[in-house]
Order: C-alpha cells, then sequence, then structure tokens
C-alpha cells in the first residue's frame, strides 16, 4: 500500500489511463478544498516528472516513465546496430569505461557471440558480430566475478 499522496496518486492514475482531478479524489476518498489543492500539487510534481502529460486542460494521461538502459545494454545494441566495430566506438557510443569494454568483449568472443576481424590495439582491433540475424536482440547474460 502506498503511503505518500503522490504514490496513491501514481498508482490511481495508472488504473485510470486518462483521468481529471475529480476522478482522482473520488477515487482516493478526497473531497474539501486543502485535499484537491494537495492532489493539483502533486499532480503539477508528476507533470514536471513527465510521468504525468495534460491532454487539455483539467484532462491528463498517467505514463510511465521509462528506466535508462544500463551500459552493457547499450553496448549490446550499438553493436547489433554497427555489426563491425572497434572497441573505442562501443566505449563512445556506451559511456562504458575501457576496462569494462575490455572484459565484455573477452566474454563476448569466450561465448562466441563476436570475433576478431582484423587490426591490433584498442583503437584498431575490429570485431563484428558472428551471427547478426541469430545474435539475440537482448545482451547475453554477463556473469562478472562471483557469479559463477
Amino acid at each position: 500500500m502506498e503511503r505518500t499522496l503522490t504514490g496513491k496518486i501514481r498508482r490511481a492514475a495508472s488504473e485510470f489511463g486518462d483521468f481529471t482531478v475529480n476522478d482522482l479524489a473520488t477515487s482516493l476518498n478526497m473531497r474539501s478544498e486543502k485535499e484537491m489543492r494537495r492532489i493539483r500539487t502533486a499532480i503539477k510534481d508528476l507533470k514536471s516528472n513527465k510521468e504525468i502529460i495534460a491532454l487539455r486542460r483539467g484532462l491528463y494521461r498517467y505514463t510511465e516513465k521509462e528506466k535508462p538502459l544500463n551500459k552493457i545494454t547499450k553496448m549490446w545494441r550499438a553493436m547489433r546496430i554497427k555489426e563491425y566495430f572497434t572497441r573505442r566506438d562501443i566505449k563512445l557510443l556506451s559511456g562504458a569505461s575501457e576496462a569494462f569494454v575490455i572484459k565484455y568483449f573477452k566474454y563476448l568472443v569466450n561465448k562466441g557471440f563476436i570475433s576478431h576481424v582484423s587490426g591490433f590495439g584498442f583503437k584498431d582491433r575490429l570485431y563484428c558480430l558472428n551471427n547478426p540475424d541469430k545474435a539475440p536482440l537482448n545482451h547475453p547474460v554477463y556473469r562478472t566475478r562471483g557469479d559463477d
């Protein structure tokens, strides 16, 4: 059960989809002017977070906030899009550290997802997806130390 008014409004708004302030007030059993002001303030905060959008004056829609992608997902997506890439390309596109890119590439090479095509060094070594058509859409499970 939600403890904060904003949490209660978020839950109720997600159930409604499109709603008005009166819809929320009825669902939360809040009718006084003070409670209505609190609901409007919470809606304003949720609008600034882009969780609620105004369709027109007095009518709102709840939109679930998207979570940012993690670095491994960014790296894998960049590899799938480019098909031929260097570690430096993936580092720049994903924002991952050089050391993490090296570890992830070693893992993918060992598992057979990518292979070394040509070149030497961090900047020049060219890799490719082994089978781009059959490569999974989501990144392969990456086990860090301690998961084995």
